[in-house]
């Protein structure tokens, strides 16, 4: 059975959260309503963000990260090639080797050319600039969950991990709610009655969540260097560019849920445990999924979150990262 890099277990519910509206007194003024009032405080600390982030540290550059993967894929397949002949081994070097070149060939340097600008108008387009010495790494699992490194001068900065819901039935406050039984709980940022985001700090990074799931199906936990989003301004000294999204590339993302049966709910346990399928042309860099997709038949091992112990393949919250 496969092993993947995990977290111990938390226990995640879901279940289907029924929407009762209910109307509201018409103001005698008849003026438009006042925004919420968001009050400005810093996060709380959660110790967990470091856990986390595991062994692959801020300001680390991109080939430190890839040299982890290709370790971690190499000590993946060392178990499998003992006691066997020659030629079976040879094949699963060739495997193991394809896999690492998959990892190497994610890297892109955001320099502002045609080739470099399809994750523009991704769930990660606002993560990042062009024409500011940017880049990205980005690893996909083999449960379709994505995480992305981000750098800035060559110097690991962020990393967003995207956790792939395919259309199953859980909402923003369902997904932090989760979330705050692990980190603790968060300062949540609100948008009049609507949940925008929660976010955790710690003495070297902020955690924030967003809600990426009208699109692209998607919650994403973004992990920042603090001392980096402080100097942004400076170290962004290029105007940000980039495509616009839109709701006819977005209308195109239609769930692959390999389902025959009819019911569009069986297989939700395998949707909301991470065991979840793909979802096609999710994103602009859709496009490039197969390449950006470690090969992982015959894997023993995959590596998206650093440092954490192997867990069995039917651990429910594999596919999460938790």
């Amino acid at each position: 059975m496969r092993k993947l890099l995990a977290v111990g277990l938390v226990s995640f519910v879901t279940s289907a959260v029924a929407l009762t509206g209910a109307s509201q007194p018409r103001r005698a003024t008849g003026g438009p309503r006042r925004p919420a009032v968001v009050v400005v405080a810093e996060p709380p600390i959660s110790p967990r963000i470091a856990q986390e982030l595991g062994t692959l540290r801020w300001s680390i550059n991109h080939e430190q990260v890839l040299e982890y993967f290709r370790q971690a894929i190499r000590a993946s397949y060392a178990p499998r090639m003992r006691n066997l002949g020659q030629v079976e081994q040879y094949r699963l070097v060739e495997q193991r080797d394809a896999e690492i070149r998959a990892v190497e060939r994610t890297y892109v340097e955001f320099d502002g050319t045609l080739p470099h600008r399809r994750w523009d108008t991704s769930f990660v387009g606002e993560e990042y600039t062009q024409n500011n010495n940017e880049s990205m790494l980005v690893y996909e699992d083999n449960r379709g969950n994505r995480e992305f490194f981000l750098f800035i001068n060559d110097r690991l900065w962020k990393r967003v991990q995207a956790r792939n819901t395919a259309g199953a039935r859980i909402n923003l406050d369902d997904f932090a709610t989760q979330l705050e039984t692990i980190f603790g709980p968060g300062r949540r940022v609100m948008d009049g009655a609507r949940l925008r985001t929660v976010e955790w700090r710690d003495d070297t990074s902020r955690l924030h969540i967003i809600d990426a799931t009208t699109f692209y199906n998607a919650f994403c936990l973004i992990y920042e260097e603090s001392s980096t989003v402080a100097q942004l301004p400076t170290l962004r000294r290029n105007v940000a560019t980039r495509a616009t999204r839109t709701t006819s590339t977005a209308s195109a993302a239609v769930p692959e849920t390999g389902n025959t049966t009819g019911d569009a709910n069986s297989d939700i346990v395998d949707r909301i445990t991470g065991k979840i399928r793909r979802v096609q042309n999710a994103d602009a860099g859709a496009a490039a999924s197969a390449s950006v997709r470690a090969p992982t038949r015959g894997a023993t091992a995959s590596p998206p979150d650093a440092g954490r112990p192997a867990e069995p393949d039917d651990d429910p919250l594999g596919g999460l990262g938790f």
